[in-house]
């Protein structure tokens, strides 16, 4: 009971406009901290995190994104059976960081794919819950709300042995510096 309290005053807060602690995060610390956890909490799957060699730096509070990919992460294993591969990664699309987490489990029922970041949906019709504790039916509904405030959007795709969240967040972009030339060429007129 205490954790959907929690639950549903994070999301009021976030409604309410979003208070977060803004800071430079690597999305790549984040995303290879929160598989780390995922490999510890669920044995039975299949784990793996690609990341590009070099940092991929948002704007946002570091311990909601962690938030984000953790539900992610849970989402996977809990609606999905032991053997299961799930993949995150971590990529860069124009200005957007790019988190996604792929798994091969039985995807998402149709009927539920529209609604799925909605509060109190639950996907149980088609993935295989596990009983790992009681589930809030908010976990998704947070991570939609959490990507929002960083600017961000999530969208989800599922079919049979596909399913895959992806998370779009804005770069933390440096200024770009424009200088003036250093040499001005004087134009003359003949008369």
């Amino acid at each position: 009971m205490s954790r959907l309290v929690e639950d549903l005053l994070l999301l009021a807060r976030l409604d309410s406009g979003p208070a977060l602690n803004h800071a430079d995060v690597d999305v790549t610390d984040v995303v290879v901290n929160a598989v780390a956890d995922a490999q510890v909490a669920g044995p039975h799957h299949d784990w793996s995190v690609v990341v590009p060699d070099g940092d991929v730096v948002v704007s946002g509070d570091r311990f909601r994104l962690h938030q984000v990919v953790a539900n992610l992460l849970a989402n996977a294993r809990t609606h999905t059976p032991a053997g299961t591969s799930v993949v995150a990664t971590v990529g860069v699309d124009g200005i957007f960081a790019v988190i996604t987490v792929t798994d091969d489990g039985p995807g998402i029922a149709p009927e539920i794919l529209p609604r799925v970041f909605e509060r109190f949906v639950r996907a149980d019709a088609s993935r295989a819950r596990k009983s790992q504790g009681p589930s809030t039916g908010l976990g998704l509904s947070i991570v939609a709300a959490v990507v929002a405030a960083h600017g961000g959007r999530v969208e989800v795709e599922s079919v049979p042995g596909r399913t895959a969240f992806t998370v779009r967040l804005p770069l933390k972009l440096s200024l770009i510096h424009i200088s003036e030339p250093t040499r001005r060429t004087p134009i003359s007129y003949a008369v």
